[in-house]
């Protein structure tokens, strides 16, 4: 399963294919892409509730599920970006394979069931390794999750690995990124804005990395916090890309997919 659809300027859901296998979300040696029960001997997998995930989320009464991308590091923090211009900033807690806390959340497209473009609430999920839950808002709407882990979680971190420029164009909009063996990156886009910040390490042994970064427009700066996951290429045609959310705990977010 893969997302292919552009979302707003400087959004995009592209995601390799879903790989759910052996090596769950807290270790295994089987490597990206293997499968339960393959002819290697995979063991089974040590299940919690941090990963990358692809999957959807339907609104309590709304037969339409929207297409979202998630990230859950194992430090609680997380964030989901959805093919319609919402974007969920979590904050949880993970005993075994639970999933529990708190979310606000932002929209550049539909109002939320508050009748705004901004929301809160908490969410409830079990992961096996696949996440299914709800979110609730504090109007008591709901909406399901059915989220699907993708084993490139499983691949480490490092960041030298994201070392390179990088570029994102959609919509009009482009943008172009430095990042150094460090994890400092620099960027302008198509709208005269530059971008100053650092991606850093949560875990190496978990492909998710943290991320700041100072967005200077017309001499005003916003701070943004978030979360990366590095996608390698798969295939001769294929190439690296790095999936980007992340919001300035206000108003803004954003959610990009570096290639």
């Amino acid at each position: 399963m893969s997302f292919h659809n552009r979302l707003l300027p400087i959004v995009t859901i592209t995601g390799s294919s879903l790989m759910v296998g052996c090596g769950g979300n807290s270790g295994g040696s089987c490597g990206y892409g293997s499968s339960y029960g393959s002819s290697g001997g995979c063991a089974g997998p040590i299940i919690t509730g941090d990963g990358y995930y692809e999957g959807t989320l339907t609104i309590q009464g709304n037969p339409q599920p929207t297409p979202v991308v998630a990230i859950i590091a194992d430090n609680g923090d997380g964030a989901i970006a959805g093919q319609n211009g919402t974007y969920y900033r979590l904050n949880v807690s993970l005993p075994r394979n639970n999933v529990t806390g708190t979310y606000f959340a932002l929209s550049q497209g539909p109002n939320f069931p508050n009748g705004t473009q901004a929301t809160s609430g908490s969410i409830s999920a079990v992961a096996s390794p696949n996440l299914n839950g709800t979110i609730s808002d504090q109007t008591g709407a709901t909406e399901s999750l059915a989220f699907n882990f993708d084993t490139v979680y499983n691949l480490g971190s490092s960041l030298g690995t994201l070392a390179g420029t990088w570029s994102y164009t959609a919509n009009g909009f482009s943008l172009t990124a430095t990042i150094r063996p460090d994890g400092t990156f620099s960027a302008t886009d198509s709208n005269n804005c530059s971008y100053t910040g650092a991606f850093g390490l949560i875990d190496p042994n978990f492909n998710a990395y943290s991320e700041n970064y100072i967005r200077s427009c017309g001499g005003v700066n916003v701070t943004f916090t978030g979360l990366a996951t590095y996608f390698p290429p798969v295939g001769n045609t294929s190439t690296a890309d790095i999936k980007l959310l992340a919001d300035d705990n206000v108003s803004e977010f954003l959610m990009a997919d570096l290639q």
